[in-house]
């Protein structure tokens, strides 16, 4: 099978060998580091719909008080609005779930390593509150009008909405 390892002398035989030897060892070692970089890249992929990050409750959270500043500069009297939000908990993962002996348990997909629960959605956290304060804020009427449109909008009560004047 290996006839031309039985060819010519015993030394060039021996290079031969620790040649394959050594081609193989950086084969396997190359496999190796390869093979790991591979597997890592599929876990941070399949990985990302289930994981929080704090940068995205701070995103969230920009764009609420941007949301937020537009419709309360659209009434009339406001101008010179600051927002602040207060967020109650983070985002959270809706997972398959199944009732078999009257205990809930979700749903999985795959066995082994690669089993992981069925993902059906995210849902963002509640707002727990919002301060405003703006030019026209001492105006009732206009604190009123803020109060009930924030209050209808993002389906809060009113008390969870606080306007104060610029001044």
């Amino acid at each position: 099978m290996f006839d031309f390892l039985k060819k010519g002398s015993l030394k060039e035989n021996g290079r031969l060998r620790l040649y394959l030897l050594l081609g193989c060892g950086v084969l396997g070692i190359l496999l190796i580091l390869f093979g790991s970089s591979t597997k890592t890249a599929e876990k941070t992929s399949t990985e990302t719909p289930y994981s929080t990050s704090t940068d995205e409750l701070v995103i969230y959270q920009d764009y609420l008080e941007k949301r937020i500043k537009t419709l309360c500069e659209s009434v009339s009297g406001v101008r010179n609005v600051t927002v602040v939000v207060t967020l109650s908990g983070s985002f959270e993962s809706v997972y398959a779930t199944e009732w078999p002996d009257g205990n809930e348990e979700y749903v999985i997909l795959g066995s082994g390593s690669s089993a992981s629960p069925i993902y059906l959605s995210r849902s963002a956290p509640e707002i727990a509150g919002i301060g405003i304060v703006c030019s026209g804020g001492a105006n009732d009427h206009i604190r009123r009008e803020l109060i009930s449109l924030l209050s209808a909008t993002f389906h809060i009560s009113s008390n969870r909405i606080y306007i104060a004047d610029a001044g």
